[in-house]
């Protein structure tokens, strides 16, 4: 009894071949820089401040750690040199994940259909990600 080849799709193959490399690098950054912040390498929120108020909301948890209010991508950029807000990168990589699939997806497809729904899929992404900057305020970050 011969086996049956199966056929994918290259296009598919892309997709998957991407969110998995991004993943990776995704997982190893989350991983790395975690394990340095429980070593008290340099951290943006101090570990201890971090458990006693995990339990509040997000606003009040930043006002009472930080006193200060949190909006987009700037204090969070701007602190990349602490582990925890390294750590958190890993995490912007794996959120990334479909995003760099639906890139290579995209050189991989060959039907017009295909084309025209990874430009309108990728737009919808990069909106997401340029919300808080461009309408700050206004739901997510």
């Amino acid at each position: 009894m011969e086996k049956e080849k199966i056929q994918i799709d290259p296009l598919n193959v892309a997709f998957a071949r991407a969110m998995e490399l991004t993943t990776y690098v995704g997982l190893a950054i989350m991983v790395i820089f975690g394990v340095l912040y429980l070593f008290n390498l340099p951290a943006f929120v101090d570990m201890k401040q971090a458990v006693s108020n995990w339990h509040l909301p997000v606003t009040k948890f930043w006002e009472e750690v930080k006193g200060t209010k949190v909006h987009g991508y700037k204090w969070f950029l701007t602190n990349l040199s602490a582990m925890d807000c390294l750590s958190q990168l890993g995490i912007c990589i794996l959120a990334l994940a479909p995003f760099v699939g639906l890139i290579g997806a995209f050189f991989k497809s060959s039907q017009k259909a295909y084309k025209i729904f990874f430009i309108i899929m990728i737009f919808e992404f990069l909106f997401a990600i340029l919300k808080p900057i461009i309408m700050p305020g206004v739901g997510g970050h």
